[in-house]
């Protein structure tokens, strides 16, 4: 990844990547919504695209799914014990504590 934008609104994130794909630069966006499960971060995708691609929506949720479960990055989406929830509100991210 050479370049990753985060942007909040509404109640959703939008990221934005330009990535090396064989030489080239390719760019990723995704849009979607957080919450928190079971003690762990979720990204719900709404929307994504490769370059001017579009993406199925099926095929966004299974890649994501895949990302957040695998075991190398599962930890990584471990929320602190204290945290029991988490979504973004009028482009503000909030938490709620146990």
């Amino acid at each position: 990844m050479r370049d990753v934008k985060v942007e909040l609104v509404d109640d959703r994130v939008r990221a934005y990547v330009v990535f090396d794909f064989h030489g080239k630069d390719m760019t990723l966006q995704l849009e979607g919504r957080l919450a928190a499960t079971n003690g762990y971060l979720r990204f719900e995708p709404v929307s994504g695209q490769i370059g001017s691609l579009p993406l199925p929506q099926s095929t966004l949720e299974t890649a994501v799914q895949k990302m957040m479960d695998s075991p190398e990055n599962r930890e990584k989406f471990k929320l602190p014990a204290d945290i029991s929830g988490l979504k973004i509100e009028n482009g503000e991210v909030v938490a709620s504590y146990q």
